[in-house]
């Protein structure tokens, strides 16, 4: 059985707030982390170790347990809540790492049972020194420096047999020196959230507009509306996401036309396709567009579904306006559509 224990009792006093509780995509930060294990086919079991007290603020089907004084306290609560045989897999971790990939998941579990136990972790990319009263003392080799996140995972036996002292900052250290920890590469975007900068929101601005033509159907935010013709393009001419990929192509520091025009000329007309690649390494915490049209009416449309579902996040994370431009503008005539979008990510989504 694999069993994991996701650690929400912490303080978050370097964060200056709560910081599980904040929203990522219209979901707290705990959450997001939840969801990411209770949707892994791998999982059996998942403890949640919370503020004692608390434990009503954590709405789920999971199994709750009280946290203790420090964090290895709060993972031995959660231990005793699992009750797991010898045998059985434990997965250590933090909700304040809400962006663990389900690929890193699997790996620690299948690397914990051939080896005993795995983490993931962050190779060392600066110089990394020691100091001495407020001084350089000497340098370490960053190639032997790993900077560990969770999960982390072991197989119950060898917890035991560690007797983990209390003040043991994660698994890892715990099992330290008697078991062997096999060391997988974090994801790029798997880093724990700590600092009150880690929510600081950036801003990034797109706009795009086209005249509809005479002949096809108009497609917006990924829907088909055959009532309207197509807007004039070389690809399906969606005006929203074509914005939304222009301020994503900012946030990559690149031109939108780069990405957009070589898959276009190789056949490609979904306007999607042109965002799957500035998406790699974002992750959008909101984007709020603003439509200027005559038509469609826009109010009668499950646009930001369709929107969140083509872009993987939740539709409280959407956010759409309309105005028709009161026959000012060719937009508010009917002769075409413009969007501005802006997108908001937090700076350390991306990487």
């Amino acid at each position: 059985m694999n069993i994991a224990i996701i650690l929400a009792a912490g303080l978050s006093k370097r964060a200056g707030q709560n910081k599980l509780f904040a929203l990522l995509g219209g979901k707290p930060v705990w959450q997001k982390t939840y969801e990411q294990f209770q949707t892994h086919p791998e999982i059996d079991r998942i403890i949640v170790v919370v503020p004692k007290g608390e434990e009503a603020s954590f709405p789920t089907d999971a199994i709750f347990t009280a946290g203790g004084e420090t964090r290895m306290q709060s993972f031995l609560n959660g231990l005793a809540a699992a009750r797991p045989h010898p045998s059985d897999i434990i997965i250590d971790q933090s909700a304040a790492n809400p962006f663990v990939t389900k690929e890193e998941i699997t790996q620690v579990i299948q690397a914990a049972k051939e080896h005993g136990a795995a983490a993931v972790s962050h190779q060392a990319i600066d110089t990394i020194t020691l100091e001495k009263d407020g001084f350089y003392e000497k340098s370490i080799p960053r190639q032997k420096v790993r900077l560990m996140q969770t999960p982390q995972a072991a197989r119950f036996d060898l917890i035991q047999a560690a007797n983990p002292p209390k003040d043991a900052t994660d698994l890892t250290t715990a099992l330290l020196p008697k078991t062997r920890v096999k060391l997988i590469p974090a994801s790029p975007q798997n880093k724990k959230i700590t600092f009150p900068e880690d929510f600081r929101p950036t801003y990034f601005i797109g706009e795009d507009s086209h005249r509809f033509s005479n002949k096809g159907q108009l497609t917006l935010g990924g829907l088909i509306i055959p009532e309207l013709p197509a807007l004039k393009a070389n690809s399906d001419g969606d005006v929203i996401f074509h914005a939304i990929g222009r301020a994503l192509a900012q946030a990559n520091a690149k031109e939108f036309s780069s990405i957009a025009d070589p898959l276009c000329e190789k056949g490609e007309k979904s306007s999607i396709a042109y965002l799957k690649p500035l998406l790699k390494n974002i992750k959008i915490q909101h984007i709020s567009l603003q439509l200027e049209c005559a038509s469609p009416r826009v109010s009668s449309l499950p646009l930001a579904d369709s929107i969140a579902k083509s872009l993987k996040i939740h539709k409280n994370a959407v956010s759409l306006a309309v105005m028709t431009g009161e026959d000012l503008s060719p937009f508010g005539r009917g002769e075409g559509i413009r969007c501005t979008c802006i997108l908001t990510i937090s700076k350390w989504h991306t990487d």
